[in-house]
Formats: C-alpha cells, sequence, structure tokens
C-alpha cells in the first residue's frame, strides 16, 4: 500500500479529533449550519447506482448551486451517447443538430452515487463505466460504488475489503494531496484523521508500483475498525497517527485521484449523518473546483473564438444550457406525477360530484381539574360504542394510560413533555381516535393487489348511506362499485383532485334554552383552520391500513417489483392488501388534558351542492354530535376497567396452555437465510436486511352468548394492550356485512374481507403537520408548509425492575442497574450500526420530496424509555410544500419503512422476496393510522401485530379463528446467525403471551 507521511498535528485537528460520533454536534439541520458560501453558477447530473443514499447527495449539492440537480438512474438510458442525445434534442437554442455533442454543453461537472453490486458486473453499473470513459475533460465525483468504479475504469482492482463488510462504522481517515495545482483540493479544510462513515464489502486495492497506473491514492483508513466504531474512544491526532502509522501496510484507500483527469472518488460516505460537516465540505470543495474549472474553459473558449471565428461556430457555449424536461428534480416531479394521474383517473371515474366538507368538533371537558377523572377512559369508550360494530378503528395511544389526572397540572401548560413514568406523551402518545363507517359521508375502501389471484384483485369501495346511532342498523342501502385504480392512486384522487380538504372548522356548543324547558340550543363558532384553536392536527378522513405489499403500486420504482413471481397461493385471501374507512364521524381523546373531542363532517358549500343539501347535513351532525356527548356524559370511569391492570406480575406471567405457533420457514431454514442475507452483504449487494417470518396458529374458541364473531377480536386487544402498552397502538376490524365466515370465504362474493389487527407497536413511521401550529409567526415557514417525521427505531434493551421495594437504597440501585442497561445500548456497536443505517435511509427517502437544506435530525439514537424497555430511537424531519406534496406524494417516497427493509432499500427487498419465498407479509411490515382532511396524517409501523381471520366451523357454539404473528429482525455484518432466531422469537413475546391469555379466558 502506498501512503504519504502525514503532516504534524495542529490544535485545531486535534480538538476535532476528541470529538466522538456519540457526543459531538450532529449538524441537525443542514439548511443554516452547512450553507457557508453563495451557491455557485454550476450545473450538476447526478447519476443514482439505484441506492438508498443517493438523494442525501441531492440535498447537499443543491444548495450549493442555483440550478436544479438532475437526477437519472444508470440504466435510465443504453449509453452515455443515448443520455446525451436525449437532452440535446430537447434543447431549442442549437442551432445545428449536426454539430458534435459535449457533455459540458449542457453539465458542469458529474457525481456518481453509491450503490449496490460490483464494478466488474455490467448489471449493476448502468451508463457509469460509459460515463467514466467518456469524460476525461468533465469533473467527476465517484462516492463508494462511484469512487470503485473510478478504480476498475483505470486499472484498479476492486476486491473484497480486507476486514471484511463495514456498514454504518466509523474510522478515522487521513489524507494527503500533493500537486493541487489546478486540482481539485478535495479535503481543503478538513482535518487529518477526521471521522467518516463507511458503507461497503469491497475497495479499490493499488499494486505495489503506481507508475503505470493512471489514478492514485489520496486518502486512507485503517483495517481495524473495532475500536473506532466504540462510542468511547478518546483517541488524540497523536494516538491515530501513531496507530495509522503501525499499520499502514494494512491502510485500506478511502480516496483516489486521476492522475490528469478531473476525477476523484471517496469509498466513505461524506452525505452521512455520521460523517456531518466534514463531508458536506467534502462537497462543496469538489463543486468549488468544479466552477474554477469550467470558468477557466469558458475563458479558453472565448478566446479561441477571438483567435479563431470560424472554429468557435462548432461551440456551444454554457450560458445556452437548457433544463432537460426528462430528467427527475424534486420541485417539479411530484407536480407532474399528479397531473399525469389526474388525467388518467378522469376517464375511470365521476370526479365531479363530491363537494367539500365542513369540520364540526365539540369539546368534553374534564371538570376535575385537579382530582381524579370522572370521564370514561377510552377503552370503555370502544367498548361501549364500537367493539360491537362490523367495522371500527381504534388508534390507541395505550401509553397514555398513564397520564396526568391531578398534582397540580397547569392545565394551559404546553411544554408538559412526560408522564410520571417518563413517557413522552406530548409527541408520541398524546391523542387517542377511534369512530367507525356507520355515518351519512362514509366508505368503506377495500384494495386487493397484484399478489392476490386475478379474481380477487381491484379496488372496492363501499358507501354508506346509514345515518342512524343503533349498531344493529341495517346497511342494506350500502353501494359498492369496483374501481380499476389502486389504493394511492385512489386516495390521490380524493384528497387531491376531489380537493377532500378542510380551509375552515366550526366549534359547536351546547346550552339550555331558558324560555324552553327541556329544549338545547347549539351555538357554532367558525375559525380557519390555522388558528391553532384544537390542540390536534385530526379532522376527519382516511382511517386505515397500507400493508407491505403496497410498495408495488408505489411509481417512483423504487419500491416497485422487478421480475417478482406473485404467488397467490402464499396470500391469505380474505386480507386485503390495503384497507381504509372514510371516517365522516369519530372520537378524539386527549391524554393529556383528560378531554374528549367529538369530530363529525358535513356537506361543504360549493358551487356543485345546494344549500338546502348543505344545511341538512349540518344539522344531521350536530344532531349527532348532541347525542354522543350526551352518551359520554352520563357515563363514569370505572373504578377498576377490565384490560387496564398493569400489574407486572401478571404481565410477566404466560398462562399455562400449549398452542403451537408454527413458522413459515423453520429454524434450520431461517438460519440458512441468515447465511444467504451475511453472504449478500460480503459480495456488496446489501448494508442491511430486515428478514422477517411468519408465526400461525389455528385457535377454537367457545362462542360468547350474545356475542358476534367479529366482536370477539377486541377481547385479545385488550389483553395486548395491557401486557405491551405501546404510543402507536391500534384496533383496527373489517367485516363484511354477513357475520358468517364460511359466506366471507365464498370467492364468488366480490368483498369478502375479515380481517382484525390487533397492533402494540411503538414505532412512528410517518407524521405530517402543518409547520404554522407548531412554530410562532417569526419563523421562516410558509402558511403552505409541512413537517414531515419519523421516529426510526432500532435498538431494545429491556427495563430492570423490582416489585415489592419501598427502601430508598433498594431503589437507588434498581435504578443504577437500569440505567446501566440504557447506556450499553447507547454504545452498542451493533445496535448504533443499524440506527445510523437507517438513519441515514430516512434522509435520503424524505431528501427526495422534501423541500432543499429542510431535512435534519434533531435526535440522534436518542434513548427513550418506556415502563418495561429502553430503545435507540432517532427523530428525522424534513419540509415540504403543500402546494406540490401531498402525504400520498411522502408515503410513495418512503414507503415501505426503511427498518423493515434493510438498505440499499430496492436491491434489498428484491433479495428479500426471495429469501422469504414469496409469501406476503400483509399489514405487517406496512402502516396503519390516519390520513386527515387537512392535509396532516400520522402512519405507524405494523409490528408487534397480530392480524385475526375467521375459518369456517361448523360448530354454532364455536368460533375458530386464523393468527399470524409477522416478526424478525435485522441482519447486518455484524449479526450472529445462532441468535437472530432466537431473537425473532422474542420479539413476538408479547403478542404470543395476550394470545394464550385471550384463548385461557376462553377455554
Amino acid at each position: 500500500m502506498h501512503y504519504l507521511q502525514p503532516d504534524a498535528p495542529d490544535t485545531k485537528a486535534e480538538t476535532e479529533q476528541n470529538q466522538m460520533f456519540s457526543v459531538s454536534p450532529h449538524f441537525t439541520d443542514q439548511s443554516q449550519t452547512f450553507r457557508l458560501n453563495e451557491p455557485l453558477d454550476l450545473k450538476i447530473l447526478l447519476i443514482d447506482n439505484h441506492d438508498s443514499y443517493t438523494y442525501n447527495l441531492y440535498q447537499y449539492l443543491s444548495t450549493m448551486t442555483r440550478y436544479p440537480v438532475k437526477v437519472v438512474m444508470n440504466d435510465d438510458f443504453p449509453s452515455w451517447d443515448a443520455l446525451l442525445r436525449n437532452v440535446s434534442s430537447q434543447d431549442s437554442v442549437r442551432t445545428s443538430k449536426e454539430l458534435a455533442i459535449s457533455t459540458l454543453d449542457y453539465f458542469d461537472c458529474i457525481v456518481i452515487s453509491p450503490g449496490p453490486g460490483q464494478p466488474s458486473h455490467a448489471s449493476d453499473m448502468g451508463i457509469v463505466l460509459d460515463t467514466i470513459r467518456k469524460n476525461s475533460d468533465v469533473p467527476i465525483l465517484g462516492v463508494c460504488l462511484g469512487h470503485q468504479a473510478l478504480g476498475y475504469v483505470y486499472g484498479c482492482e476492486v476486491k473484497l475489503a480486507p476486514s471484511g463488510p463495514v456498514h454504518g462504522l466509523m474510522s478515522s481517515v487521513y489524507h494527503n494531496e500533493r500537486d493541487t495545482e489546478r486540482k481539485c483540493h478535495l479535503f481543503n479544510g478538513i482535518p487529518q484523521f477526521f471521522d467518516v462513515v463507511r458503507y461497503h464489502s469491497l475497495t479499490v486495492q493499488f499494486p505495489e508500483t503506481l507508475d503505470e497506473l493512471d489514478v492514485e491514492p489520496i486518502a486512507w483508513c485503517n483495517n481495524d475498525v473495532s475500536s473506532v466504531s466504540d462510542a468511547k474512544r478518546k483517541n488524540t491526532i497523536k494516538d491515530s497517527q501513531t496507530a495509522f502509522l503501525s499499520n499502514a501496510s494494512s491502510a485500506i484507500c478511502m480516496g483516489l485521484r486521476h492522475k490528469n483527469n478531473p476525477h476523484y472518488g471517496v469509498q466513505f460516505h461524506p452525505e452521512s449523518i455520521g460523517t456531518g460537516s466534514n463531508g458536506y465540505r467534502l462537497i462543496r470543495n469538489f463543486c468549488d473546483f468544479a466552477f474554477r474549472y469550467n470558468e477557466h474553459r469558458k475563458l479558453e473558449v472565448k478566446t479561441q473564438a477571438t483567435l479563431n471565428p470560424q472554429k468557435s461556430m462548432n461551440c456551444v457555449l454554457h450560458d445556452t444550457v437548457v433544463e432537460p424536461a426528462s430528467f427527475s428534480n424534486t420541485s417539479s416531479i411530484r407536480s407532474d406525477t399528479i397531473l399525469s394521474r389526474s388525467q388518467n383517473n378522469d376517464q375511470k371515474s365521476d370526479v365531479s360530484s363530491e363537494p367539500y366538507y365542513q369540520v364540526i368538533i365539540h369539546k368534553i371537558a374534564n371538570e376535575y381539574e385537579y382530582g381524579p377523572s370522572r370521564l370514561p377512559t377510552p377503552e370503555q369508550v370502544f367498548e361501549e360504542l364500537y367493539s360491537c360494530r362490523q367495522n371500527s378503528f381504534w388508534l390507541d395511544s395505550s401509553t397514555g394510560e398513564t397520564r396526568i389526572r391531578f398534582g397540580g397540572l397547569n392545565r394551559g401548560t404546553s411544554d408538559v413533555e412526560t408522564d410520571r413514568e417518563g413517557c413522552p406523551i406530548i409527541n408520541n402518545s398524546r391523542f387517542s381516535i377511534m369512530g367507525t363507517d356507520d355515518g351519512p359521508l362514509s366508505r368503506k375502501i377495500e384494495y386487493f393487489g397484484r399478489e392476490h389471484s386475478l379474481e380477487r384483485q381491484g379496488l372496492y369501495v363501499t358507501s354508506g348511506l346509514g345515518d342512524s346511532y343503533d349498531s344493529t342498523a341495517s346497511r342494506e342501502q350500502d353501494r359498492s362499485v369496483v374501481l380499476d385504480m389502486n389504493i394511492l392512486e385512489y386516495l390521490r384522487t380524493q384528497l387531491v383532485e376531489r380537493q377532500e380538504v378542510v380551509q375552515k372548522l366550526k366549534l359547536v356548543s351546547f346550552s339550555d334554552d331558558p324560555t324552553r324547558t327541556g329544549i338545547t340550543l347549539s351555538t357554532l363558532h367558525e375559525f380557519d383552520d390555522c388558528d391553532n384553536v384544537i390542540p390536534f392536527e385530526y379532522r376527519g378522513g382516511y382511517v386505515g391500513y397500507l400493508g407491505y405489499e403496497v410498495r408495488h403500486d408505489c411509481s417512483d420504482g423504487i419500491s416497485a417489483s422487478h421480475g417478482e413471481v406473485f404467488q397467490p397461493e402464499r396470500t391469505n385471501s380474505n386480507v386485503p392488501t390495503a384497507a381504509f374507512m372514510f371516517a365522516d364521524r369519530s372520537l378524539l381523546y386527549d391524554h393529556l388534558l383528560d378531554e374528549w373531542y367529538i369530530i363529525g363532517l358535513a356537506r361543504g358549500k360549493c358551487n356543485r351542492d345546494l344549500p338546502a343539501t348543505t344545511d341538512a347535513s349540518v344539522e344531521k351532525t350536530i344532531t349527532w354530535i348532541q347525542h354522543i356527548a350526551t352518551t359520554i356524559g352520563s357515563w363514569s370511569q370505572h373504578q377498576s376497567s377490565p384490560g387496564v391492570d398493569q400489574s407486572t406480575t401478571t404481565l410477566n406471567m404466560i398462562p399455562d396452555l400449549k398452542v403451537e405457533f408454527t413458522p413459515n420457514r423453520s429454524k434450520e431454514q431461517y438460519q440458512t437465510d441468515i447465511r444467504r442475507s451475511h453472504d449478500e452483504i460480503r459480495r456488496g449487494e446489501s448494508y442491511e436486511l430486515c428478514v422477517t417470518n411468519q408465526l400461525t396458529t389455528d385457535l377454537k374458541l367457545r362462542r360468547l352468548p350474545l356475542k358476534k364473531v367479529h366482536e370477539s377480536p377486541f377481547g385479545l386487544y385488550k389483553l395486548l394492550r395491557r401486557r405491551n402498552p405501546a404510543p402507536f397502538s391500534a384496533f383496527f376490524s373489517l367485516f363484511s356485512k354477513r357475520d358468517s365466515a364460511k359466506t366471507a370465504l365464498d370467492s364468488s362474493s366480490p368483498i369478502s374481507a375479515q380481517i382484525s389487527i390487533c397492533c402494540s407497536s411503538p414505532e412512528r413511521f410517518l407524521s405530517m403537520t402543518r409547520a404554522h401550529s407548531q412554530v410562532s409567526q417569526s419563523s421562516s415557514f410558509e402558511a403552505c408548509d409541512f413537517i414531515v417525521e419519523s421516529k426510526p427505531i432500532k435498538g431494545t434493551a429491556a427495563r430492570y425492575t423490582v416489585l415489592g421495594i419501598n427502601n430508598k437504597q433498594q431503589m437507588d440501585s434498581v435504578e443504577k442497574v437500569d440505567s446501566e442497561i440504557a447506556a450499553r445500548l447507547r454504545e452498542s456497536v451493533k445496535d448504533r450500526a443499524e440506527n445510523l443505517m437507517i438513519v441515514d435511509l430516512l434522509r435520503n427517502d424524505l431528501g427526495r420530496i422534501c423541500k432543499v437544506g429542510s431535512v435534519h435530525v434533531p435526535k440522534l439514537m436518542h434513548i427513550e424509555s418506556y415502563a418495561t424497555v429502553h430503545q435507540m430511537v432517532s427523530t428525522v424531519r424534513g419540509t415540504v410544500d403543500g402546494r406540490i406534496t401531498n402525504a400520498i406524494d411522502v408515503i410513495e417516497a418512503c414507503f415501505p419503512g426503511g427498518s423493515m427493509t434493510g438498505a440499499p432499500k430496492q436491491r434489498t427487498i428484491e433479495i428479500l422476496h426471495e429469501i422469504e419465498q414469496g409469501v406476503s407479509r400483509g399489514p405487517y411490515s406496512g402502516c396503519l393510522g390516519y390520513i386527515s382532511l387537512n392535509g396532516c396524517m400520522d402512519m405507524n409501523i405494523v409490528i408487534r401485530t397480530a392480524v385475526l381471520t375467521p375459518s369456517d366451523c361448523n360448530d354454532k357454539l364455536t368460533e375458530a379463528w386464523k393468527v399470524s404473528i409477522g416478526c424478525g429482525g435485522a441482519i447486518t455484518a455484524l449479526s450472529n446467525s445462532n441468535d437472530e432466531y432466537e431473537e425473532m422469537l422474542l420479539k413476538s413475546r408479547a403478542v404470543r403471551a395476550a394470545i394464550l391469555e385471550w384463548l385461557q379466558t376462553r377455554s
């Protein structure tokens, strides 16, 4: 290995080196921290190697140029020349199509992204190698796979890394660039031995002599990664220098450059949040060089034009460059996509008959401000009002049960963030939402995607005409239609093209008429929806789930199938790919302030509506609100509500029943799958794979008197929420009109969904809230801006608890042990690497649709402690422009959640489909929550979940259920295959225990 002697360390560099990744600034807002210089007059082409980190580069690059960064997939064109011909064909300025086309006529520099695969595999590289060979005079920066491609083209060997795969780990990089005149000083202003994040299995390896090569190394790191990834390391520059020199023969190339061409590469990931500001500075250094390089070129062209006017006619100056319409950028791709879908959907359905909506809300406040609440709990209300309904939902913040009810809480306080157990209920679990589909404007949407049989595929919409408070009321007037569109197209059509978006809301209050006994008056107060008169974002709308297989319908192609073989026989035909209810009437509970809100939708006033119809709709909605308010107000809270006891003794008990949960793939096969995953990682095909399995069982229970079959699963959910309370829990039940499993399973019935989802998820997939509701008027947010947030979880450890201790010394001892567990989790190399990979993936996904410079990480690897576990949680946020980006766009850009796939997402999903033998995951690994009519949403990741479907049973005294539990884990290079199977079972333990307890109570 050839290397250069390091310079003497300086004080500034030593100071920077002493900052560890775990405690150093996280650079939470690139738009403010990194934008050190003015944007450049620079046209950048970014080639995407189907990676999950490309748009992190895009976000960085976009802050450095005045022009939109153009992104092209490496296989969008068969060759580099084909790409140039496509660009030039749209250039209306070129006076002659016979002139030779030059890259620099259209692009000032090229950046080649990371990606899966190897440079020697043509199918992995697309036009990348051709791009390098045909652009010797164009500044090129290759990152990771792009770096390896440069080395491969210029004669180096690309082999497996001597230390094995390194993903999500950090190393200290030493660099030395000599003879930088007219070359890019890539590491200018970056200290020696700065920390970088590495994601790679292959490395560029140089021969003993460099004389015959056109490229040379300019940066290195040590082979050993175990110490550099330790969060406690305190190495100084001197220590790093000594370690590097002692292992110089095994140093790994982290950077290279061509000796003559303006081509540069780095093996590490400068765009990672872990590399931080030094990574941003490196990319800026390249852009500064590209700008200077092209300024020098333009000067040469002008000089040549003066000396040789005839020859200059063959030159197209940079100032005439056009914007290639076929290339993507985040400022236009979403609106173009919406426009094309709008044209298609106009031909498929009548979208002109649907009016706007009015939102009418009534609050039931707790009158006992400093004492125990007299209002019923969410569980009571759901059990009384909705558990008997065939179709119902409860977005249940079950950790909010330990809410503050007394002790002097200032009810106007907005900065109370934790309850007595330390649960962050403001952001995670403050509100619970419940409802059904019995309103006059309600709809039930069931989508059976391409993993189902052809006869069953389609989107079924059932519109209800019911207007009764009686749960036994007939729904014979329901209207069902079949639409030729997928679930994402349907939701976009409703929310965007039909403009099912509310701008105002009305608060209704009730008072007794002083002139007439027994008469109640209602008063409406109208507000703009941006006035923050209520503390939540939900306004009614679509509540339901998107199953994992909705990935096939994502238009951007990142998650779409590529040659996958579908096996309908391995799909539960009773479980829709996705299902939603349009909730025009629902209830919301505020755990923090112990208040109920009743939310109703009425027809709004628009040109297509008759005023009389609108007024009647409002009147009916107010009548329903008054009825529900009276009902809830008449109930008092149970002193001991069933299913809410959180005794640790009870929770840790597993009923002594023998029920066989059969894995879809045996232990032997699962371990074989893990070995395959390690092989894929070793070969550079993936960084991390979330391998999952399905545990299934068939149950027979004694049928409860006076109860219908569809009411049973709620009993299981009550037990699950007690055993495993979680901030993003949910119960979702969808049954066809006839309460018969045999009828539902009849394939002749066009709509046959029979499913109950009992979910105790701790993880938020995506939330979307209006920016003006979170910030002061003096902020820089615009009125149309929305804040998008994701909170990926990677890393869990059980808390240490001891029952029945009252001695302070013993309590302090328990707290100390518990704190040590949390500290070990915080410092775990494996968990930190997994978490970092998913954080960078989510930054990439949000970077596809968020405003440039807005994606940031306010909390990186933060430990959140709940009643039973510590969890490593990161928070990723960005800002979208609501005028061109809606909730469906955000879901499409990020679906499925990266914590359930791994990275790079597209290649990893393809591998997982093979490993999991084509078995549909169903709701598991998808998301469940709401999409509100004001453009906001909140979706969880469906984990820790039981999915129930009824089975045919001839015994009238017995009911039969098929139960499925999805579970799995992230496989990385650091995973131990012997432990992964047991860990997979461990993650399902709470759900399995709840099922056993449910069976015991019904035996």
